[in-house]
Parts: C-alpha cells; sequence; structure tokens
C-alpha cells in the first residue's frame, strides 16, 4: 500500500468515528473503524496501529456508556448525577481526540490514545 494511502485511511478511521461518535451518541463510533481496520490493517502498519487505537477509545466509551447506565439504575437514579457527567466528558473527550488523531494520522504519526483500555495492543 502506498504511504499516502495508509495515511488517508488512517485519518479516515478516527474521523469517521468522532462523525459516528456524535451521531450515535457514542454507540455506533466502533462499527466504520472497525470495518475500515479489518480490511487495511494487513497492507499497512500504519493503519492497523491507528485502528487499534481507535477501537481501544470506542470500547472504552462503551463500556464508560453501559457502566453509568449500570451505576444509574442500580442506585435508583441517584447515582446519575455522577455517572451522567462522568460518560458526557469522556464522550467529548473521545469525539476530541479522535479529531486530533485524525491530524496525526495524515501527517504519519504513530502517536497513542490516551485514557482507553487496551484491548487490542
Amino acid at each position: 500500500m502506498l504511504e499516502s494511502d495508509a495515511r488517508m485511511y488512517s485519518m479516515l478511521i478516527h474521523l469517521v468515528a468522532g462523525i459516528a461518535a456524535v451521531v450515535s451518541a457514542g454507540f455506533l463510533g466502533f462499527v466504520a473503524p472497525l470495518v475500515i481496520w479489518l480490511i487495511f490493517r494487513q497492507r499497512s502498519a500504519l493503519v492497523d496501529f491507528h485502528g487499534k487505537q481507535q477501537l481501544n477509545l470506542q470500547i472504552t466509551g462503551l463500556i464508560v456508556g453501559v457502566a453509568a447506565v449500570i451505576i444509574s439504575i442500580a442506585t435508583l437514579g441517584i447515582g446519575m448525577i455522577l455517572a451522567l457527567p462522568a460518560w458526557l466528558a469522556y464522550w467529548v473527550y473521545s469525539i476530541v481526540v479522535s479529531f486530533i488523531a485524525a491530524t496525526k494520522a495524515n501527517a504519519g504519526e504513530y502517536s497513542p490514545i490516551r485514557f482507553t483500555i487496551p484491548f487490542f495492543k
């Protein structure tokens, strides 16, 4: 794969994830990056790295959202006071970081995304 194509697909992984996170409130942000990563991961190390980083971010965000709902239900709504703002903060963080990572991926940089659970290494 050409380096310019690898940069484009790496950037696309992050951009599509950020847009999908906005449109679906963070619950479907992993689908498009997963598809792009599965198709192009063996063709480029850059695409493989950025795909793993974005999937880790999206899955962590999904876990935070599910945990916020469970905490809210388990505490009969009282936990919502802390859980929902925490989930909202992580959702905003994931969107902002996705667009920052897209610019770094377009430059060909291997910069890790912080505050994620490393499901894919």
